[in-house]
């Protein structure tokens, strides 16, 4: 009953207003159902600042993160947003006066909206000009219901031919499936704590692939250092043994490698999410003479917690890789990490979230406008917090890289999306243009409305202009997934589309396969024989 955002656990508001925000992941990722831990609330009893109540608000919530806007929740659930603020800053050793919780309150209803607004999700007025065939995938016979946080086009056994790769955070095992397979079947490679995310690559130089995992620990959301980061090293004949390089952190959700110093050595990038009192972003430096004992020292690059994705890229055309992290929680913002070549880093705020319910979930380093600059591809759609809403400030969005080092970057909102999880772009007409594809998580058992309103789960979003993009549904209500990714896994030419499912509940396929059969132009001819 905890999905891959609670997997990572939604964070709080230090001052007024606080939502356990989760991730899995995602991502998971978050990535996990949110829970809040259940203490009665206390009144804070110190004098409050000089001023009008608005102007002790402002600056009493501005002090730990983004001021909440009223507008955020409706009427009916601020008291227990106020209630939740005052109990976590009454822990949290900050040296901020409140205002009084009475007039707190006060200011916040009297300025809320009685509900929170419908999303605009008209459909695009023509079909997509692809064609989708979706082929569902059962998976392995395994004793929990699946949980997939994680999905990864890799070529782990054949340097030709593509593999997807799947965490499934509830059964704690890393799979495998060859899709060009006469008979594709799941392989289990390895195990791991509760993984929500795992890349390929040669760590020891061996020849051998690898798989570095990310290890939560924990389904549930906790404080306790359970997090870790296991190296499933790749032996000759095809099997994987798992060798700890990191443990006793806070709740792992992403973990990359690249050779940061550029010594030739695979250094270690840990996006150590943790909960609400722990969490932090590790550097992890290579310092391994004998791979029978791997080396590895852990930096502290960041102490926030809630950090849900680090990708590695060049940002700055430079030869030296930096990487960009995702800071959930009451951060809710992305960061540059610009590497100096030395194991220095510079941070630079790509993007400050507008508010502490914002819903971070996701990030991709990817091209969106052709221009030679990566840009972010964004997802804010995690809704894992008590008390359960649907927030039409969820969706998918761009932030498109200016390209002259400058910061922040340009906002694009792409689509809103209720319960936005995981976006990947991809070129789906062989077009040259980025189009985005996106799945949600919305819980049967937190948001029953998913089916009341039909609300879409699965989506396409066709690039129809520089900033435009239609909106096309390939499923509703099912919003069980909070991870997907794209590629051409039938050696077509044609980038196909996978999703998987995150449930409570037993499934009859563990993931689907969208397969592009090409555009109508290309299928006109098949269709004349």
């Amino acid at each position: 009953m905890h999905a891959l955002r609670s997997r990572l656990g939604q964070g709080r508001w230090l001052a007024i207003v606080v939502l356990v925000l989760i991730v899995l992941a995602g991502g998971a990722a978050g990535y996990l159902y949110r829970q809040r831990e259940s203490r009665p609330p206390s009144r804070v009893a110190v004098d409050p600042p000089k001023g009008d109540i608005e102007t002790q608000v402002h600056h009493f919530c501005g002090g730990c993160h983004a001021y909440p806007p009223a507008e955020t929740f409706p009427k009916q659930h601020w008291q227990h947003e106020v209630e939740s603020g005052y109990r976590f800053f009454s822990t949290a050793g900050k040296q901020l006066r409140p205002p009084p919780i009475d007039d707190v309150l006060k200011y916040y209803v009297a300025r809320a909206p009685e509900e929170l607004p419908p999303i605009p999700a008209a459909a695009a007025p023509h079909p997509l000009p692809v064609r989708l065939e979706p082929i569902q995938l059962p998976g392995p016979a395994l004793p929990e219901a699946y949980a997939i946080s994680h999905l990864n086009i890799v070529r782990l056994f054949d340097a030709k031919r593509p593999d997807l790769l799947a965490c499934d955070m509830r059964n704690n095992v890393v799979m495998a499936l060859q899709p060009y397979a006469d008979k594709p079947s799941w392989k289990i490679l390895g195990k791991a704590p509760h993984p929500a995310h795992a890349e390929v690559v040669d760590l020891d130089g061996d020849g051998a692939l690898d798989i570095l995992v990310a290890g939560l620990g924990s389904f549930q959301p906790t404080d306790i250092r359970c997090g870790s980061v296991v190296w499933l090293r790749g032996g000759k004949d095809g099997t994987f043994t798992p060798i700890p390089l990191l443990e006793d952190v806070g709740r792992v959700a992403d973990v990359q490698a690249a050779d940061f110093r550029s010594i030739g050595k695979l250094d270690l990038v840990v996006a150590s999410f943790g909960w609400n009192n722990i969490g932090s972003l590790y550097y992890l430096e290579n310092q391994t003479t004998d791979w029978s004992k791997p080396k590895f020292a852990a930096h502290e690059l960041d102490d926030r917690h809630g950090a849900v994705h680090v990708p590695v890229v060049d940002l700055n055309g430079d030869g030296k890789p930096d990487f960009v992290t995702l800071f959930a929680q009451e951060h809710e913002t992305i960061v540059a990490f610009v590497n100096d070549g030395n194991g220095k880093f510079k941070k630079e705020t790509i993007f400050p979230g507008p508010h502490p319910a914002y819903g971070s979930s996701g990030i991709q380093m990817v091209d969106m406008n052709a221009d030679g600059r990566l840009d972010v591809l964004y997802t804010n759609g995690d809704t894992l917090d008590a008390p359960f809403l649907l927030k039409p400030y969820h969706g998918v969005q761009w932030l498109e890289n200016p390209g002259d080092g400058t910061f922040p970057w340009k906002h694009h909102a792409i689509a809103p999306f209720y319960g936005a999880h995981r976006a990947v772009a991809v070129d789906l007409c062989g077009a040259g243009k980025m189009d985005v594809f996106a799945v949600s998580f919305l819980p049967p058992e937190h948001f029953p409305e998913r089916h009341k309103h039909n609300l879409d789960s699965i989506l396409l979003l066709e690039r129809t202009g520089s900033a435009s993009f239609a909106r096309h549904s390939l499923a509703k209500t099912t919003c069980d997934h909070v991870t997907c990714v794209a590629g051409d896994l039938y050696g077509t030419g044609r980038q196909d589309l996978v999703t998987a499912v995150f449930t409570n509940n037993k499934s009859d396929h563990m993931a689907t396969i969208w397969k592009n059969l090409g555009t109508q132009r290309l299928l006109e001819p098949r269709m004349k024989h």
